[in-house]
């Protein structure tokens, strides 16, 4: 592939298709929801930068997981949160990074509840970015990618061995 990968990888997910989305989601423009948040939550410049790179990774997931529910960090649901508040703004991101919504679910249906979702977004996490997240949010346990109709996702030899 490539000597860059996007959104800090540390595994090359050996399919351009998948590089190329992920590289549309790591610049797009989130600076206005970036801003947003440090004024609403008093968060430090710093912090919401990184934070936005979370929330980068975790919608990365739909791509490199696809067909999974994902469990996003505390300050990422909640920068999810004010992303869904930007109406228009969050409507055109789904539809360019993904072509189409990404809901958020937040309150758990009991037929989804699982800790195998909650573990296998931290295996990922670790896999895909070498990063550790251990505050996931509780109660948001149904936050699934769209089911992206182009069938992108990894080459099967860059998949994770879990």
């Amino acid at each position: 592939m490539s000597d860059f990968l996007p959104l800090e990888l540390k595994v090359d997910p050996l399919s351009a298709e998948v590089a190329k989305r992920l590289d549309s989601l790591s610049q797009y423009d989130f600076s206005a929801i970036t801003d947003d948040v440090t004024r609403k939550y008093g968060w430090k410049s710093a912090k919401s930068i990184s934070v936005e790179k979370q929330v980068k990774q975790f919608f990365a997931l739909a791509f490199l997981d696809p067909g999974y529910y994902h469990i996003p960090e505390e300050d990422v649901d909640e920068y999810w949160h004010r992303m869904i508040l930007h109406t228009v703004w969050y409507s055109d991101f789904c539809q360019s990074v993904f072509g189409q919504f990404y809901h958020h679910t937040p309150e758990p249906d009991p037929a989804h509840i699982s800790e195998e979702n909650r573990e296998r977004t931290k295996r990922l996490v670790d896999y895909w970015f070498a990063t550790e997240w251990n505050n996931l949010v509780l109660t948001c346990t149904q936050c699934r990618g769209p089911a992206l109709e182009f069938g992108v996702k990894p080459d099967d030899s860059a998949l994770p061995n879990f």
